[in-house]
């Protein structure tokens, strides 16, 4: 029994002996004397320094550590874009002879598609192909337009303006036989339209087609060649 209650004793002892310090470690820093530090407590003295140095540390990481961060942040990604653009150019200069053998292939091509153009228009034997064509389709035209050439590049466009009157299957042979026809001709911007609409009977429509043939562009300068060697003579 007295050792139990010695126990007890010793142990409510300790706890109000920890209660005291507590008490008494708030209590020194409400009594603080800012002009002697010397006499401060030495708990006190730990826990300010101990603040001070975290302050330190915080504006430390906040200020320079930070700002280098960003910028080794920054480097890294511009080593990426650097990196990216150099596998792009590697890349470009591994298959560099390849390119090359590509684009004189293709210049091949398309000097061998620009001599397939005829050296002149030859516009009226066009009209009678396209004419003959229409009249083999059973459509009846009402407007042939030879418009204004337009000069590209490599070659020279001549747009031709169709309007004419037919059937649904009229208009198919038609369009078939232009694309039989021995020039390169196009078709573009087409419109069908039905005028009288009817259920009684088969309607005939209208239809509106650019059509457009080429030429070389090398034509003009021989014809103007030919034009000045005539009008010498």
């Amino acid at each position: 029994m007295k050792l139990s209650r010695k126990k007890n004793t010793n142990k409510t002892a300790s706890e109000s002996k920890r209660q005291f310090d507590f008490r008494e470690f708030r209590r020194s820093f409400e009594s603080l004397d800012s002009d002697n530090y010397g006499s401060w407590p030495v708990p006190v003295k730990i826990t300010v320094i101990t603040v001070i140095i975290a302050l330190i540390a915080a504006l430390a990481w906040a200020l320079p550590i930070s700002s280098k961060i960003d910028e080794i942040k920054a480097a890294e990604r511009e080593q990426e874009t650097l990196l990216d653009s150099y596998r792009e150019k590697e890349s470009r200069a591994r298959h560099l002879e390849a390119y090359k053998a590509q684009v004189i292939q293709m210049e091949a091509e398309f000097n061998s598609l620009l001599d397939q153009l005829p050296k002149d228009t030859r516009v009226s034997e066009l009209v009678e192909g396209i004419n003959m064509t229409g009249v083999g389709s059973n459509i009846r035209f009402q407007d042939i337009s030879v418009e204004a050439e337009i000069e590209n590049e490599f070659f020279i466009e001549q747009p031709i303006r169709i309007a004419a009157l037919g059937e649904y299957h009229q208009f198919g042979n038609f369009i078939s036989g232009l694309a039989a026809l021995p020039r390169i001709i196009t078709m573009h911007n087409f419109e069908v339209s039905n005028p009288q609409p009817s259920l009684d009977v088969l309607p005939e429509l209208n239809l509106v087609l650019q059509t457009k043939t080429y030429r070389s562009k090398e034509a003009t300068s021989d014809d103007t060649e030919n034009d000045t060697d005539a009008g010498g003579n």
